[in-house]
């Protein structure tokens, strides 16, 4: 396999695999009506080459996505997300001399495997229940889990290999943890990112557990798991038309920000918020500014494919500079009161109280409107065939049994 990398390397050779990827659903079955001929071909970005610490002796490499059919001409370019994301960080550059720093909080949780007589996602005997008990909200107690024993190996192993984590702790009630990553290129931030979810389920895997960053693991308990996206903007002077593109389009945004309805049971008050609002230091709504030109996205999790929410979300701010939008929600942290007396500018907010879709069909049907202008920010159509997916995939999950489908979603994601 070294003589094949270098091969590869030498000769910028893509890889060539079958047109499946982009055209599976959750549980491996194919959309059924798109066309089964022709090819994809990954594009190797080499300078996302890593040692991967999770494989000895192995390395990852992020690629784009081209698809190649017989009855088309040209290449199909409208299939690759990482593609999107770059579309987007070059438009903000060269139209708007914006560039863009992403953060990541990963929560997670470990899980082990218990038997079961009900049938579960592969038919094993088995469910999964928690296998870390400390307890969360910072306390020391969820560090002296001898789980906690296995992810400090995993830090390790990533600190080695020139991940950036800032801060480890745990998080929720019961048996959940947090990586805070540090601040890259958005490209670089989502590389990243799949290289610590990559990493952590496998280092903890060898011990017989599942890690899982899906947003509900468990109906019963209050606890839920999101992926909180931090973004800031190299200049502050479009801060509030940027804030305002994406605070107009957030209902769509939940479409790719939050793909399952299971996404939907966490989108409350601190934990993901369920209304379109944001304020300074509030962790009560969907987006917490932290000082100008950064905030935190707190209605998305790890179901989420990152290239593209953060394309869509990314695209979104773009728009409302490009269409000089009006900041007209509120600063929910500051009072009315004070507003008047200060003359604020959030004074005179007039936009409506609107609630964030319920369901992932509600968030669809938003982004259905907003795709077009959001396609053409992206130099892409790939929200129309995640639209379609997407539409296939709800109404199959739809038929299966609920337990199945929450099994499903911790075991994956």
């Amino acid at each position: 396999m070294p003589k094949r990398l270098l091969a590869l390397t030498k000769a910028l050779k893509p890889v060539h695999t079958p047109p499946i990827a982009f055209h599976c659903i959750v549980d491996n079955n194919l959309v059924p009506g798109l066309d089964p001929t022709g090819s994809h071909y990954l594009i190797p970005d080499w300078a996302s080459l890593r040692l991967t610490s999770a494989q000895p002796h192995y390395a990852t490499v992020m690629c784009g996505v081209i698809g190649n059919t017989p009855s088309r001409l040209l290449p199909n370019l409208d299939l690759c997300p990482r593609l999107a994301l770059a579309n987007v960080m070059k438009t903000a550059a060269e139209r708007f001399g914006i560039e863009f720093k992403v953060g990541f909080e990963v929560e997670f949780e470990v899980l082990r495997r218990v038997s079961s007589t009900s049938s579960t996602i592969d038919g094993d005997g088995y469910d999964l229940m928690p296998a870390a008990e400390g307890l969360g909200r910072y306390a020391i107690d969820g560090l002296r889990d001898p789980i906690f024993s296995y992810i400090e190996e995993v830090i390790i192993e990533l600190l080695d290999h020139g991940v950036d984590i800032e801060a480890v702790q745990t998080e929720g009630r019961r048996g959940q943890y947090e990586l805070s990553l540090g601040p890259r290129s958005p490209l670089e931030a989502v590389d990243e990112l799949i290289l610590v979810h990559d990493t952590l389920k496998t280092m903890i895997g060898r011990h017989g557990l599942v890690v899982t960053m899906a947003p509900k693991p468990f109906a019963a308990r209050r606890q839920a798991t999101g992926q909180h996206t931090h973004i800031s903007i190299s200049d502050v002077t479009y801060e509030r038309e940027f804030l305002a593109g994406i605070l107009h389009r957030l209902p769509s945004l939940c479409a790719t920000c939050m793909p399952y309805d299971l996404s939907y049971e966490r989108a409350k008050p601190y934990l993901g918020g369920n209304r379109v609002a944001w304020g300074t230091e509030n962790r009560e709504v969907p987006i917490r500014k932290i000082r100008p030109g950064h905030w935190e996205v707190r209605c998305v999790d790890a179901t989420a494919n990152m290239y593209l929410a953060l394309a869509a979300t990314l695209g979104s701010g773009l728009l409302g500079i490009e269409q000089q939008q009006r900041l007209t929600w509120p600063d929910t942290a500051i009072p009315v009161r004070h507003c008047m007396e200060t003359d604020c500018p959030e004074t005179k907010a007039t936009a409506p109280n609107s609630e964030l879709p319920s369901t992932l069909e509600e968030a669809l049907e938003k982004l259905e409107l907003t795709s077009s202008e959001l396609g053409k920010m992206m130099n892409s159509e790939i929200l129309q065939h995640y639209l379609f997916v997407k539409k296939f995939e709800a109404a199959q999950i739809a038929k299966k049994d609920p337990q199945q489908v929450r099994n499903l979603l911790s075991a994956l994601f």
